[in-house]
């Protein structure tokens, strides 16, 4: 994911705070290279991609894998399963990715994130 993206890209995972625009290297990387640690069978389906004007694609995709812990009303511990997630990705002229701004349920997160400690 790192290569799809531009020096001086910018994102915002959105459950950690309206004001929570990082850099993709050294900040949103540190969340990326954590997900196949906690679920080390950790994959990406993408369901859709909806260009958008310009520069814009939305994308709907689930990510998961054999869930560490229990996610209520989703999956239970041992289980495959994967959380869905909705990407705003601008690009920049050359193609790489500038921006990437991330939705997701966040109490799916939390409880894997909370086993893998």
């Amino acid at each position: 994911m790192l290569a799809l993206c531009a020096d001086g890209a910018q994102g915002r995972y959105l459950p950690y705070g309206k004001n929570s625009v990082m850099p993709v290297r050294s900040g949103l990387e540190k969340i990326w290279r954590g997900f196949p640690k906690a679920v080390p069978d950790f994959g990406v389906e993408i369901i859709e991609m909806i260009p958008g004007e310009e520069n814009t694609i939305v994308v709907q995709a689930l990510l998961g894998g054999t869930m560490p812990a229990d996610v209520a009303g989703l999956v239970k511990k041992g289980e495959v399963g994967r959380i869905a997630h909705a990407y705003i990705i601008r690009y920049n002229r050359d193609g790489k990715i500038s921006r990437l701004d991330c939705y997701w349920d966040n109490t799916a997160i939390n409880a894997i994130k909370a086993s893998a400690l």
